[in-house]
């Protein structure tokens, strides 16, 4: 038999026959002609058992993160819109008009990026880079105007729901990540070795 090319029929044959009938060289041509043809791959595919199943039925992030993320950035979104307007449900006096608009407009950014990801996990990768670098501007913003006494330190502590938001895409990330990765073994019983 011709290993360098095998049909469809072939391939089943070896597959499916006794591993004694068949040289190795065949049963990889084999299995390699069933991982490249997509008709092949989906009929050859053995009935998932039911770990299987319960695996591929699971979503690729879990409901409570999702929801989790969403409410913290919907607290950002409220706490950050007045802020645009210059006012605060935070009572702090000697903070500048200047640094609540700044905060506000770079609080709704992030509560947007927030509420993205919980709506669409699969846009994490680029929702967490851009909410970290409108996490690092807003940073060194409040720095500087810390350092100019345009705000104090004890209002700068209301920009941690801007951290948690980093941190709840930050595991969507990572959920996603550890869903995507393939499984060691193969899908079938019929591609494994004899």
């Amino acid at each position: 038999m011709n290993t360098t090319f095998m049909s469809c029929g072939q391939a089943l044959i070896v597959l499916t026959g006794d591993a004694d009938e068949h040289t190795p060289d065949e049963r990889v041509s084999a299995r390699l002609h069933v991982n490249r043809c997509p008709r092949c791959s989906s009929v050859y595919d053995a009935q998932p058992d039911e770990a299987t199943l319960a695996r591929s039925n699971q979503p690729a992030v879990t409901p409570s993160l999702r929801y989790g993320l969403a409410v913290i950035a919907a607290i950002q979104l409220v706490v950050a819109v007045p802020w645009l307007f210059g006012h605060s449900f935070v009572p702090d006096a000697h903070v500048e008009v200047a640094h609540l608009t700044r905060d506000g407009a770079l609080g709704v950014v992030i509560a947007a990026l927030g509420l993205l990801t919980a709506w669409r996990p699969h846009y994490v990768r680029s929702t967490l880079f851009v909410g970290l670098v409108v996490f690092f501007a807003q940073f060194i913003a409040g720095f500087v105007d810390h350092m100019s006494d345009a705000v104090t330190g004890l209002f700068e502590l209301i920009h941690m729901l801007v951290v948690l938001i980093l941190i709840a895409m930050s595991a969507v990330a990572v959920s996603l990540a550890r869903r995507a990765t393939p499984r060691i073994e193969p899908h079938s019983p019929v591609l494994r070795t004899r």
